[in-house]
């Protein structure tokens, strides 16, 4: 479909066929090229050698400086970074770390975001993963060493230090009652609730859903609890994959589940009930980087620089080191080739037009719906101009994706 589209006063004005006239005379010339709506990215630890938890990655020594100047420097980087690759709307996620250190770096976050309020619109909240995991069986690449006991005086001190920005929060079911209380409580306040690094089994998770949970952690990653024996009805996998009042993030790098795997999902949930995410490190973007230290673990880089492992482990992955536009090219290929799945017999291929749309539902407008934001993550008269301009061609080995142009609340920046 061809269109025209108008921005004024950073929103769309006009989307349609006729030639929208220019009253500041810039137009951006975009024949057979493909817009978007900008990505939105859920689940985002760092990137280019920043962690929001543990701060700026120095190569010399393989740990990292958590000092105020050296940390909001790295923040500023890692946001121009994730920028150019089509993040319009970020949520800086958390790692276990030690109490007092994700304190102050949610406090030096939100020092950034009031000294440099052009960064706000990309920068618009947190997403508070590792710290309440509670069984260290389901830790993944999470340190067991500092998870802590849920509670409200805990989320509030958070959410005091972040300026009011916390978004969601891991709390997985297994703490039994009390997770049940606290997802009801932080439902009412609008923070949604997620669940994943759980044990949970199928009742628990049926419990918390019944409560306000709405979002499964990097989904059959993590790990989480799956059973195919009656006993307690399954697990939190399976309690997930059957509530569509749960949205699952799936990390689309070909690494974390494998392509058939989030064909099997899609068909299950629907489009609208998946979220793309990256689950980025600090790692990403770090060319030559072979190992790592994080958290008081030893990470290392495959060979192929494809993917990030827990060190002396198979396949115990340490989040990734994708970003969205890849991610997207990722969904193209896969969703328009038809592919056997492990549950299902067979999915059809899709053109690239309907492919692009649900990989478009994914990264967007998925991830806005679950954060009420209304204004965001569709291409519609009255939403942000938060605009993604890519071409898509053929190569080698399938779709290529190469972003031409993004632009955020109305003004191109790349």
């Amino acid at each position: 479909m061809s269109v025209n589209v108008g921005i004024a006063g950073g929103r769309i004005s006009y989307l349609g066929p006729d030639t929208f006239p220019s009253r500041t005379g810039e137009i951006l010339q975009a024949k057979g090229k493909y817009l978007l709506p900008g990505f939105i990215d859920i689940h985002h630890h760092g990137v280019l050698g920043f962690d929001c938890s543990w701060g700026s990655y120095q190569r010399a020594t393989d740990a990292f400086v958590h000092e105020r100047a050296a940390f909001q420097q790295s923040l500023a980087r890692a946001l121009a970074h994730c920028l150019s690759r089509g993040i319009t709307g970020l949520l800086l996620t958390t790692m276990a770390a030690p109490f007092e250190q994700l304190l102050l770096s949610l406090e030096w976050i939100r020092e950034f975001r009031l000294q440099y309020p052009q960064w706000q619109h990309l920068l618009a909240g947190i997403n508070l993963e590792g710290s309440f995991i509670r069984d260290p069986a389901y830790a993944g690449a999470q340190n067991p060493a500092w998870f802590y006991e849920p509670g409200m005086q805990r989320i509030q001190q958070l959410q005091h230090a972040c300026g009011e920005v916390l978004k969601i929060v891991n709390l997985p079911p297994e703490h039994g009652r009390l997770a049940v209380e606290l997802t009801h409580e932080l439902s009412k306040q609008g923070i949604v609730v997620a669940a994943g690094h759980s044990g949970a089994s199928y009742e628990q998770g049926m419990q918390a859903i019944e409560a306000g949970l709405k979002l499964g952690v990097h989904f059959l990653n993590g790990p989480s609890k799956s059973s195919t024996k009656p006993f307690g009805g399954g697990g939190l996998v399976e309690a997930m994959l059957q509530s569509d009042a749960v949205s699952l993030e799936l990390i689309v790098d070909g690494w974390h589940i494998h392509p058939a795997y989030v064909r099997d999902v899609l068909a299950r949930k629907g489009p609208a009930g998946a979220i793309a995410i990256t689950d980025s490190m600090f790692a990403g973007g770090l060319q030559g980087l072979r190992s790592f230290s994080l958290g008081g673990l030893k990470g290392a880089v495959s060979p192929g620089g494809d993917y990030l492992q827990l060190a002396g482990t198979a396949d115990t992955l340490f989040g990734s080191i994708l970003s969205p536009d890849k991610g997207l090219q990722n969904l193209l290929n896969w969703l328009t080739q038809p592919m056997q799945g492990v549950w299902h017999r067979r999915h059809p291929a899709l053109s690239l037009e309907e492919a692009l749309i649900q990989a478009s539902v994914m990264l967007s407008t998925n991830p806005a719906r679950l954060l009420g934001w209304q204004h965001r993550g569709s291409l519609e008269c009255g939403k942000m101009a938060d605009l993604l301009l890519l071409d898509i061609g053929q190569g080698s080995a399938g779709y290529e994706v190469k972003l031409e142009a993004v632009i955020l609340a109305g003004r191109q920046l790349v």
